[in-house]
């Protein structure tokens, strides 16, 4: 998952929510990426945790290994309540379309 700038903050502190970052990289690959760019939320790698892979799946080409770039609002409760798959990897969900999913928590 990538957040534009502010996204995340935002998310985190106005909205009381919680940012995590998946990926099919390993741990240990993604600990150096998140130190390189100083990451600010924590990262969980699907190649570590398959169930992650089947409880929010249409992130994830199984075959390929390769991860399109998603959205996910999920409650306390562990339900799925928002999931935006982006077609485009460069795309970004628009902050205004996030906030409204989280606003939906409360």
């Amino acid at each position: 998952m990538q957040l534009s700038s502010g996204q995340e903050e935002q998310a985190q502190k106005k909205l009381n929510a919680k940012v995590l970052g998946i990926s099919t990289n390993h741990g240990a690959s993604q600990k150096v990426f998140a130190q390189q760019i100083k990451l600010d939320y924590p990262l969980l790698s699907a190649f570590e945790a398959p169930d992650v892979i089947t409880n929010y799946s249409g992130w994830l080409d199984q075959e390929k290994r390769l991860s399109n770039r998603a959205y996910f609002v999920i409650d306390k409760q562990g339900i799925v309540r928002f999931k935006r798959v982006m077609e485009n990897p460069r795309e970004i969900l628009p902050a205004p379309e996030l906030e409204k999913a989280l606003e939906g928590l409360k």
